[in-house]
């Protein structure tokens, strides 16, 4: 969870960062730039295309993440399964 927080900390500034870049195409950058109302919905265009560009991502790598830990858990389980099998058995009764 730590690493998560600290994986967000970094990101959010370059997410931040990320939005005077112009991620529109020369066609929609005209028409927006060349009508008022286009004027001021441009930056909001900028963020929304970037959005787009980072949902995948984001999905792919929280299925990826969530497969990974399926698979680990699994392979921790088979480990401590194998592990119970070739320890010897501690006796129940203890002499105090």
């Amino acid at each position: 969870m730590r690493r998560l927080l600290a994986l967000a900390a970094l990101v959010a500034p370059l997410l931040m960062a990320a939005a005077p870049l112009g991620a529109q195409c020369a066609m929609c950058q005209t028409a927006l730039l060349n009508s008022p109302e286009g004027r001021g919905m441009g930056e909001e265009f900028n963020r929304a295309i970037l959005v787009m560009l980072f949902a995948p991502y984001a999905v792919f790598a929280v299925v990826g993440t969530v497969l990974l830990r399926h698979r680990v858990r699994a392979a921790v389980r088979g480990w401590r399964a194998r592990l119970r099998l070739t320890l010897p058995s501690l006796p129940t009764d203890r002499i105090h």
